[in-house]
């Protein structure tokens, strides 16, 4: 009995390992304050209202522009137009300002009250590729850059109108924000692309902007997709199946001889 509980348990184990969600994904947008110049500042205001899925259940005070909810393998596309199908107004837009990621030489000093703020949340352990680019379909010619941090604000004191460095945890007066890694363009119509390994399951923000790093650029209007894709189950993992297999054969094998 021993034996037979214990490798009921181990198979178990082992197909929890091997078995990704099924469940669908999907992206909310909040309507609330929007401006299609990408400056206004109020982008994603509260109270939210969000449209095309179920909202976030999030308290911070850092405004969210969007929310992708990320189960298992699946890719997601942030875009205005997908906003406008969901039923925003029809001149609905995901706009950033030129320096709302970067304004200066470095690359690092952004003015937050350009930026746009999404909300992420993966359902288990991922390998997640995201990627800005201008929305050329909508004629924008944006210099994209965006930097992810793990965590949600869960403060009161966040303000967009300010200076941010782009590279720091907690910016903009946020709480349990921690960065994690950025990527930019500074080509005009080009994408900003990163892969992020390994990375929890858990909630990240994602910070999107114009990148003016020579002091020029120009707003526009963005999309951002969302590639997740399982993390790969470690060989060892693969030996605990053979292991597996081995006791199973042995216990039968007794019961036969």
């Amino acid at each position: 009995m021993r034996i037979s509980t214990s490798i009921r348990s181990m198979a178990l184990l082992a197909a929890v390992f091997t078995i990704s969600s099924n469940a669908d994904a999907s992206v909310a947008y909040n309507i609330t304050g929007w401006d299609d110049s990408g400056t206004g500042g109020v982008d994603g205001g509260f109270p939210a209202n969000w449209i095309g899925a179920t909202g976030p259940n999030y308290s911070g005070s850092l405004n969210a522009m969007w929310f992708a909810n990320l189960t298992g393998n699946t890719t997601e596309n942030v875009s205005s137009t997908d906003a406008r199908n969901q039923g925003a107004d029809s001149t609905f837009a995901l706009a950033v300002g030129p320096r709302a990621w970067s304004s200066n030489a470095s690359g690092t000093l952004g003015k937050g009250h350009g930026g746009d703020y999404g909300l992420i949340h993966l359902d288990s352990a991922s390998n997640l590729i995201i990627t800005v680019a201008a929305d050329s379909a909508l004629g924008s010619t944006l210099k994209s850059g965006f930097s992810l941090f793990q965590g949600w604000d869960v403060g009161s004191t966040a303000v967009r109108v300010q200076d941010y460095q782009n590279n720091q945890n907690n910016p903009l007066g946020t709480q349990g924000l921690a960065f994690l890694n950025s990527a930019s363009t500074n080509i005009a119509g080009e994408v900003a692309s990163f892969t992020f390994t390994n990375l929890s399951a858990g909630n990240y923000s994602l910070f999107v902007g114009g990148n003016a790093t020579t002091g020029v650029g120009a707003g526009g209007i963005y999309t951002v997709a969302l590639a997740a894709s399982p993390v790969p189950v470690p060989g060892a993992v693969w030996l605990f199946g053979s292991a597996l297999s081995g006791l199973i054969a042995t216990k039968r094998s007794k019961r036969n001889s």
